[in-house]
Order: C-alpha cells, then structure tokens, then sequence
C-alpha cells in the first residue's frame, strides 16, 4: 500500500510579502537630494558655507558631510573655505628618492625624515611616493593568537565566517573573517557545517532526491529543526538541519524506501556505523 499523499495543483500558494515597500511613480527617497534642496546649495553655499546652507534644509539634510559633498558635486567653493597650499615637489624629486633607497638608505631610524628635511618635504610625501614607487611595501602584523582564541575557534561556528568574527569581537578579541578562515585552515579544523546535515546532504546520504526529502522534513516523518540563520520567506526560509542520529531513525523507520544503489556508500557507512564526518 503506498504512502504517497496525492498532490492538488489547483490550490496555488499564496506569494509571501515583499520586503522592500512597493514603488510609487513619482515619489523619491528621501535619501536623495531634490533639485530645490540643490538650489538651496547654490544659493547659500558661496557666501555663507554650511551653517548658511543647513537652516534652509530640512533635518535630514543637515549633516555638515552631507553639505560638504553636494557642494563639491556641484563645484561650488565658499568665501569662508580656506585655500590649502600646493606642496611644490622637485621635478627630480623621483631619481632623488630611488637613489636614496637603493643606495640602502631608509633602513635606519630618522634616514627618511633627514632626506625629507633635506628636499624640503614633508615626511608622508616621501614614503607614500616610494609606496607608489614600488620601493617599500607597507607591512602589519598580524597579532600572534591567544590560547583563548584558539579554545575559541572550537566553538564558533565557522560555516558563518561573518557571525564568528561578531563573536570574537563579543568576547574582546579583534579579528577578521579572512583571519579566521585562515586560522581554522592551520589548525586543521574542518569549516563544515557540524549541527547536523542540511536536507541537502541527508538526502544525498540516503539516495532521495532533495525535495522529495524535504516533504519528509515537513511532515515530521523525518525528525529536522531549522538553522537559525538570516533567510526571509522569499529566500525559500531557513535551512533544514538533520542529525545524525535522526537519519538513523529515519532509515530504520523507513528501510523499503532505502535504495542501495542511490545512496552514497562512503557517508552511509559512516552514518551507520556512527562515525564522525570526514573533514
């Protein structure tokens, strides 16, 4: 007798709601200057600079950045705005600084502010022209790692590279999700996803197909949580997480449907046999 429920494709499923609000034909973001915001600007910005500017806009629009930016798109300049003066560099000023370093000069502390002292330049010139130059490489260490972030990276999810970084930083340590996929890389701890299996990964463990599977999620027949992840509705929601040990009961349950030729022996087997996952 089969099991099967028949399916009525008449009944559609209703749309889940959008995220973003619908558009509007003729209305704007307020996030977005209008043209008598920007002749506000004009108006005000040359002889009277931000403070004459931010009283005629609206709170929003009031930001000094905000007002600094529009007035540079339109190219405008105020009266009040001070004039910064052009460094005036040597038009030999790159033979002068290539011969300083291949000379080997630079190395020794105060090398590089006697020479800018020396051409008359300030010192951030000099060392960001050899870093365009292609003559010294700017270099940051990256800290050496605590015992107690390495206890931590036992712990933290590493699937989500993003949430372990936000946990690092709620335990007080300061580290990238770049620093902790290469952290778990030399340490030989595997990044896979250790809750459970996706409905996925179970289905190709067993041989079914992944949304036959899904309906057995559904109806409870095979026993499956929901990741705790960011997905909206329209993403299709969160993912099914498997356990091992669910899967197992799945199969005694339902050993008929269980196809020997389909099933991935290699995982199957260390289901089976209640084996940890290889790496």
């Amino acid at each position: 007798m089969s099991r099967l429920k028949p399916v009525k494709f008449s009944q559609r499923k209703a749309p889940a709601p959008r995220i973003s609000a619908p558009r509007v034909v003729g209305r704007q973001s307020s996030r977005f200057w209008t043209d008598e915001q920007k002749a506000v600007v004009r108006k005000y910005y040359p002889d009277g600079g931000v403070a004459a500017v931010s009283v005629h806009l609206p709170p929003d629009k009031q930001s000094r950045s905000g007002i600094y930016g529009m007035a540079f798109k339109l190219g405008l300049r105020s009266k009040n705005q001070k004039k910064s003066n052009p460094i005036a560099i040597p038009p030999d000023f790159d033979e002068q600084l290539r011969a300083f370093y291949q000379n080997g000069n630079g190395k020794k502390r105060g090398e590089c502010n006697e020479f800018a002292e020396k051409i008359g330049l300030p010192r951030w010139v000099v060392t960001h022209r050899a870093r365009k130059l292609g003559l010294t490489m700017p270099h940051k260490k990256e800290p050496p790692w605590t015992a107690a972030e390495n206890e931590l990276m036992k712990k933290v999810p590493l699937h989500d590279v993003d949430r372990c970084s936000e946990i690092f930083r709620q335990h007080g340590f300061s580290r990238s999700s770049t620093a902790i996929m290469v952290r778990a890389k030399r340490l030989n701890i595997s990044r896979r996803f250790n809750e459970g299996l996706s409905a996925i990964q179970a289905a190709h463990v067993i041989g079914f197909d992944p949304k036959n599977f899904g309906t057995y999620c559904v109806s409870g027949e095979c026993k499956a949580t929901k990741r705790a992840d960011k997905r909206s509705p329209q993403q299709g929601g969160s993912r099914w997480v498997v356990k091992p040990e669910d899967l197992r009961r799945f199969i005694l349950d339902h050993l008929e449907r269980i196809d020997l030729r389909k099933v991935d022996k290699f995982e199957f087997v260390h289901l089976i046999a209640n084996e940890p996952p290889k790496a």
